[in-house]
């Protein structure tokens, strides 16, 4: 029952606003006119902001019965943390003909990507829908097909912050394509976005050239404000807000290691900051980028010796190894070692595999206790290894795109790559 003390209003704007999704939707029951507040777009677009921001996260994968696709969310609290279904009907798109991915995940909303699986030619180019699992609300983005090809990697920007009573809320997706130029070292990024306001895909008069190798973008984040590229030994940033652009070298580059023997992941904190979470045969370490003057900072390390002691159990499937000495130094040579993400800015998921023979064994590492948990869910196969994203369960409605006049159309002329 609710008390009597506290005005109703406060507690559903105020408190209830705060609670992960399923929460929230168990308290529907309290009252006819609680469900009515909570049901509402004053109540979604303030929980859209208040909800946590990073409580878990989340991959796509084909589900092993049907071989459709669908959501599969990695959390710490699994009973409060979820969607109300994990299944793609919402999209519109046929769930057996063909594959999604995950492009991007900001603040609630998805970036999806439908590719048809056979090719031909009446085959339809590939889609790009903009999503919300809470709310199951989806809408595709027009002109993708012709700006965005199977490679891209792609930021989306939205932050209810910008508009507390959700009544202006825009997205932005940006897409960075690096060009060569005579140097080998030197590479000329430019960026090209769709801003859900204006409806149109323009190219920014914004570039860097940087000292940088031009390889495959392996995952977008976007953080207060400022999305960032993880070109595996760089990052790209690019501060929508000011347009400026920017690069630094990943920790390990900046420390002069070997960057053949680190995997890495990028990440979101609960705070809005930039996280950088390393592995090596030493063992794990977790940066956070430090935005004054744009430098690492160390928070946490942790060998793998330390770990394999406290936690020996659950590690039971690479039993074969305690057969040997030193077992321990054995892991990261024997074993395909990979961090997935960083949730709350707590749990670090890792994913462990045989090489190329098997799929992603999941184990949460605890910063605060050290210990690690098998969570007995296994991402991906031997063949693919899926890219993790943070997720926030947001209850925040789709903004509309602004369909652009005739005079206008649906692209600036000037973003051919």
């Amino acid at each position: 029952m609710i008390n009597q003390d506290i005005p109703e209003d406060v507690i559903c704007c105020n408190i209830f606003s705060r609670l992960p999704f399923k929460l929230v939707t168990c308290l529907k029951i309290v009252s006819k006119d609680c469900c009515k507040r909570l049901t509402g777009t004053k109540f979604a677009a303030k929980q859209a902001t208040l909800c946590p921001s990073c409580p878990a996260l989340i991959h796509i994968g084909p589900n092993k019965e049907s071989y459709r696709y669908s959501l599969d969310v990695l959390s710490s609290t699994p009973s409060i943390v979820g969607v109300p279904s994990s299944e793609f009907d919402f999209l519109g798109c046929r769930l057996d003909n063909g594959r999604f991915d995950i492009l991007a995940s900001t603040n609630g909303l998805l970036c999806i990507r439908y590719k048809p699986y056979y090719s031909g030619p009446l085959t339809p180019p590939p889609t790009i829908l903009l999503a919300n699992p809470t709310t199951q609300q989806s809408q595709s983005i027009p002109g993708a097909a012709n700006h965005l090809d199977i490679t891209s990697a792609i930021g989306l920007v939205f932050d209810p912050l910008d508009d507390p009573q959700g009544k202006t809320h825009k997205f932005m997706i940006v897409k960075a394509f690096p060009l060569s130029t005579i140097s080998d070292t030197l590479v000329e990024v430019k960026f090209i976005s769709f801003s859900s306001d204006m409806g149109r895909w323009v190219t920014s008069s914004t570039m860097i050239t940087a000292n940088m190798k031009e390889v495959i973008c392996q995952k977008v984040v976007y953080a207060s404000g400022v999305l960032y590229w993880d070109y595996q030994e760089d990052l790209l940033w690019f501060d929508v807000g000011r347009n400026e652009v920017g690069s630094i070298k990943m920790p390990w580059k900046m420390q002069g290691f070997n960057g053949d023997e680190e995997r890495h992941s990028i990440d979101v904190s609960c705070n809005g900051l930039l996280m950088c979470t390393t592995i090596n045969k030493d063992g794990l370490a977790i940066y956070q980028l430090v935005r004054i003057d744009y430098h690492w900072e160390l928070k946490h390390t942790k060998g793998w010796k330390s770990i394999m002691e406290m936690s020996c159990d659950e590690f039971q499937f690479c039993h074969s190894m305690k057969l040997r000495n030193g077992w321990q130094n054995k892991f990261y040579e024997r074993w395909f070692v990979r961090p997935l993400g960083l949730e709350s800015g707590r749990w670090v998921y890792i994913g462990v595999r045989q090489k190329w023979k098997t799929s992603d064994k999941v184990l949460r590492y605890d910063m605060d206790t050290g210990k690690v948990e098998n969570t007995g869910k296994e991402l991906g196969n031997a063949f693919v290894m899926r890219c993790v994203f943070g997720y926030r369960n947001s209850m925040a409605t789709l903004p509309p795109i602004v369909v652009p006049g005739l005079q206008d159309g649906i692209c600036d002329g000037k973003s051919g790559d």
